[in-house]
């Protein structure tokens, strides 16, 4: 029994994360590259590829996310 409700709780932690591609913008326009972050919402998508330009070092002003 407590097999399956560990397997229900792993699953459930997993189901919702999505993979998103996520396109840097400087001064309003695409740079052309892009990189690929899991987040279980847009908003968290976002926030993650911010952060992961910034250390990058790129100079990134927004992203959109897909």
């Amino acid at each position: 029994m407590k097999k399956i409700i560990l397997a229900g709780v792993v699953f459930s932690t997993f189901s919702f994360a999505t993979e998103w591609v996520c396109y840097r913008y400087v001064n309003g326009e695409p740079t052309g590259g892009f990189i690929k972050v899991t987040a279980q919402s847009k908003q968290e998508a976002h926030k993650k590829a911010m952060t992961k330009y910034k250390d990058l070092g790129y100079k990134i002003d927004s992203v959109n996310c897909k």
